[in-house]
Parts: C-alpha cells; structure tokens; sequence
C-alpha cells in the first residue's frame, strides 16, 4: 500500500528518503528457505553461468548427437524476435524474488524522484556481473510497473542465446548512441558505465570504478535535455560476488568490447557467493540542454556535469560504506 501511494503521489522515494529498505517487505535477519534458496541458486547460476554451459555443451557435441541437438536448438532461439523490451510481468516474476533473498537486496533514495521526468541512472560498479543492477531493475519494476526505465547493454551479450531475450525483457538495449537516445524518448534509462573493463578491476582492498573519462552519457544527456537529471548509483557489495580469471585478457577484451574468462564464485565455480547487495541512489543532478552545434559551451557544460557526477559518487560512497560494512568504512573508493 505505501508503494502504491508513493506511485499515486507520482513520488518514487517520497515515503522512504534516506531509509534503507529491505526489498520485498523482507527484513534485515530474514532467512531464505530452502525451496527458495535452491531455486535462487540453481537459476543464477544457469544465467551467470551460461557461457560456461555452453562451452561444455559445444565441447560435448564432438561426442554426443545429444548435445549437438541440444546446442542447435538453444542457438536457433536468436532467431526469435527479442520482443518485448521491458516485460513487467517478467521483471516481477517469484524467481527474481528469490534471487533478491538470496543476496539480501536492500536499497536508499538519498532524494525523491518524480515519475513522470526522465532520468540518467548512472551504475557502479559493474564488477565481474552486473548482478545488484539487475536486481534493482526488477525490484523497481515489482514495484512501479509503470515507470519505464530502460537499460543498455553490450551489444556482444545481444548475440547470445538465453541472454539475449533475457535482457531484452528486462528493459536493456545494444549500447548504441541511437539506442540511448531512442529509450530516452520513451523514458528513464539505466547506465552500467564501466561495463568490461570493470570486469578485469578487481582489488582485494579497495572498489575501483571506470568514470574519470567516461562522458558518453553526459553528452547524451546535455544534447537531450533531462528535466529529471543525473542520478549516481552505488551499488555496495557487486564486485564481492564473483572474481574473473585470468586478468591477463583485459587488453583484448576491451579493444573487442567482449569478456574473455571465467567466472569465478563460491568454492570456485560460477555459482554466485551469498553476499548482500545494497544500492544507494543519489540526488539528481541537473542537466541543461546545450546546442550541440555551439561546441564550446557544449563540451564546457559536458565536462561541469561529468565533474559534478564523479565528485557526487564519490561523496555518497563515503557517506554510506560504513552503514553497508563496519569493515567497508577502510575501504576506499578509487575513481580511474
């Protein structure tokens, strides 16, 4: 009922500003059962752990008809109509709901947010899997089914099958600039901004993000016109959930804008450690709309709002690590 008079008042946050929430009407000591646990379990790990079922199914086909009949039936579902983008029914379906018990996902709106503005939510960290930014798009979604907020995605992923419709239904797009701007048309849109080259940034000690020269979104935004803003987005605890190996293939992975490696998790397989995911969303940031022909005071106002977002991220991770993890409170965010 509060969601449904806070999506009534046209308010996101309004009844829940600077209060961390439990999703699902969960609690911070609530324990998953069994059922849902092993549904979580066996789900996330067929979808995370999708590239490395089909590399076993490939290499199984060199000896079984089974699996070669198998493989080929998986792979022609991309020639299905990836339709259609943003499924709510999908988005609020048991299965996601048990993946946000499995990880404990809570969130905090550091402000409110109107619904019928567009926004640029900006995501960090994309770590290894983007998993918390998956799990806030369907929470919101569970929510306020109808506030659109789209997504993009690498157009690599779009290529795969299972991942392809998955993402799609979820509201993600190819990342092209004409899909930005297209989604933005239709509403708010989602930016992992760090997207593979996260993948390979791993640190024992500290959370390091790629954001100091990534300024594709604030042109997009300041060209567009936003009368919602920029919002900044931590999401505390993705990069603990899995590690990639090896670190050596971060150099052709970034220059074929594709990951090359293997997910590594709990005791050493891709199924994904049980760690709390916690997103902080922050207050809007203002984005006027600039004549893209006067490059000047384009590239100006790009670069003041690329700064303000950057300085804003890193203030609201130092305001909320220690509410995530006493142990969190020593570790420093590095903005590269």
């Amino acid at each position: 009922m509060e969601a449904e008079k806070a999506f009534n008042d046209g308010k996101v946050a309004e009844l829940f500003a600077n209060t961390r929430v439990y999703s699902d009407g969960l609690s911070k000591d609530h324990k998953q059962s069994l059922i849902s646990w092993l549904v979580a379990v066996t789900t996330l790990t067929i979808y995370t752990g999708w590239m490395h079922i089909l590399l076993g199914l490939m290499l199984g086909s060199f000896f079984s008809r089974s699996c070669l009949y198998l493989l080929l039936a998986i792979w022609a579902t991309t020639w299905l109509p990836a339709k259609p983008v943003l499924w709510s029914a999908f988005c609020s379906s048991w299965v996601f709901k048990t993946w946000r018990e499995y990880f404990s996902f809570s969130y905090l709106n550091e402000a409110e947010l109107e619904l019928g503005k567009r926004y640029i939510f900006v995501e960090v960290p994309h770590g290894v899997f983007p998993l918390s930014e998956i799990l806030a798009g369907t929470n919101c979604q569970a929510i306020w089914p109808h506030w659109k907020v789209y997504s993009l995605a690498a157009s690599s992923v779009f290529g795969v099958p299972l991942w392809r419709h998955f993402l799609t239904w979820i509201g993600c797009v190819p990342a092209t600039s004409a899909n930005f701007k297209k989604m933005l048309a239709k509403g708010s849109v989602a930016v992992v901004v760090g997207g593979i080259a996260e993948m390979y940034m791993q640190h024992p000690h500290k959370e390091r993000i790629m954001l100091a020269n990534r300024k594709g979104f604030v042109r997009v935004a300041v060209e567009q016109g936003l009368d919602g803003g920029i919002v900044p987005v931590y999401h505390f605890g993705n990069t603990q959930v899995f590690d990639f190996w090896p670190q050596s293939l971060s150099a052709v992975a970034r220059k074929r804008r594709a990951a090359y490696g293997f997910l590594v998790g709990w005791w050493g397989t891709p199924v994904p450690r049980k760690v709390p995911l916690f997103q902080v969303s922050g207050r809007p940031i203002p984005v006027p709309k600039v004549d893209k022909n006067d490059t000047m005071k384009f590239n100006q106002t790009v670069d003041e709002v690329h700064a303000q977002v950057v300085a804003e991220l890193q203030a609201m991770y130092n305001r909320h690590r220690a509410s995530y993890s006493a142990a969190w409170a020593e570790r420093p965010l590095v903005i590269e």
